[in-house]
């Protein structure tokens, strides 16, 4: 074993011994922008994505009990055929047999180990539906959130535009300002409102996207909150992440399962054998038969090619092992990165907006003063809406990376039926 799995291993060893004691402040880290878990439970649940992991895990199941059972049915043989004697007479005869072939020792326990392995890999799939299928729901989510954020920051500067042209009509016809004022104080709430109107559009297609996805949610509404990095590091979430993956579980399961095919193969090289029982009625009654009968197929090539083929196919998913492993530790650090800077970019940002905003109410009272003119305060005013818009949005992509993050670690929305067994 390589020291990077041997270091692996003693991570994931050390977050189970810790997991039940951080397991509160996990949670507590989850932002509250997100759905409520009933509802998001009820989603996944009837997703059809998951429901068809579900269908493929009866038929695993299904599938273990023709295992189980065994491929050889008992046979019935009929015959009935008329002997014509030269010179003599005429004789109707018939006969009659039962057979079967008879699963050699050893088969049934790779059977029962091959159908076994095969509901494992079904139960991950399972898990694995679920975890992507929840994956789509944080993208829905919080596209919709960032639609639903944009129109209420376009709607708020169309409200201060409206009141602007109130103030700077009121001023013109008062002489207190040109009529070039109110010309541009219209031509503004024109544009802001076009923008406005072209967010309700994209919240519109959000909103629609998330209710024809998961309309279980296409109510429910998220809270504003600042992003909050979980507490302990890198490292740590990142084996929480390859922990109990099911992903990974499903297509080691399905390497597993390979294996025991591939010894299947190789024992079915020894043919099971068939037995029969028969009896016959001839010449008329004169002769009565009894016999039993022994069959024993002849092996070919195709056996050992079927039996190479599946340890091809489970070197080939030895592989696929590797490599989804090393996608997802890549995946795991990109969140916690995605995470950390976002947390660090928003706060940035927030600050930033707060003192362009600032600007702005300076720059209006200003032109209220008539030390400014309109222009100036357009453009201020449009620049902090564009900031205020750059922190939204960063804060709600932090809080979407924090929440992958924790989806990613299984320590959100934690309802999978198969949980419990990779404890």
């Amino acid at each position: 074993m390589s020291n990077w799995h041997c270091g692996l291993l003693a991570a994931a060893v050390w977050v189970l011994a810790t997991a039940a004691a951080n397991a509160a402040n996990v949670l507590d880290s989850a932002p509250a922008d997100l759905p409520p878990a009933d509802a998001v439970e009820r989603a996944l649940d009837g997703h059809p994505q998951v429901r068809a992991a579900q269908a493929r895990l009866a038929a695993a199941r299904a599938e273990d009990r023709r295992l189980q059972a065994g491929e050889h049915p008992l046979g019935l043989n009929l015959s009935s055929q008329r002997r014509n004697t030269n010179g003599g007479p005429d004789y109707q005869e018939w006969g009659v047999g039962i057979e079967r072939a008879w699963r050699l020792p050893g088969k049934l326990g790779l059977d029962q180990a091959i159908g076994s392995k095969g509901i494992a890999e079904a139960q991950e799939r399972v898990g694995d539906a679920r975890h992507e299928t929840a994956r789509q729901l944080l993208g829905l989510w919080y596209a919709r959130l960032q639609t639903t954020v944009e129109t209420q920051l376009w709607q708020r500067q169309v409200e201060f535009l409206r009141e602007q042209r109130r103030t700077t009509e009121i001023r013109v016809k008062s002489g207190d300002a040109a009529r070039l004022d109110s010309l541009q104080a219209e031509s503004a709430l024109a544009q802001v409102e076009a923008e406005a109107r072209r967010a309700e559009a994209r919240a519109e297609v959000a909103q629609a996207e998330l209710a024809a996805q998961f309309p279980e949610l296409s109510s429910a509404a998220g809270d504003s909150v600042e992003p909050t990095m979980p507490g302990e590091g890198e490292a740590v979430w990142i084996a929480r992440s390859l922990m109990h993956n099911h992903e990974i579980l499903s297509v080691q399961r399905a390497q597993e399962r390979l294996n025991l095919q591939a010894q299947r193969a190789d024992a079915d090289r020894l043919p099971d054998p068939r037995l029969g029982l028969h009896y016959a009625r001839e010449l008329g009654g004169l002769e009565n038969i009894v016999g039993v009968s022994l069959s024993i197929e002849i092996p070919g090539a195709s056996q050992r090619a079927k039996s190479a083929m599946y340890r091809a196919e489970a070197a080939a998913t030895a592989e696929e092992v590797a490599a989804v492993r090393r996608r997802l530790q890549a995946e795991a650090a990109g969140n916690w990165q995605r995470a950390s800077a976002g947390v660090d970019s928003y706060r940035r940002l927030k600050a930033a907006a707060d003192s362009v905003e600032r600007h702005a109410d300076l720059t209006r009272r200003a032109y209220d003063l008539g030390e400014l003119n309109l222009y100036e305060v357009l453009q201020a005013r449009r620049a902090a809406l564009e900031a205020r818009l750059a922190a939204e949005q960063e804060r709600l992509a932090a809080n979407r990376a924090i929440a992958r993050l924790l989806l990613d670690a299984h320590s959100l929305w934690l309802a999978e039926p198969d949980e419990d067994e990779h404890q």
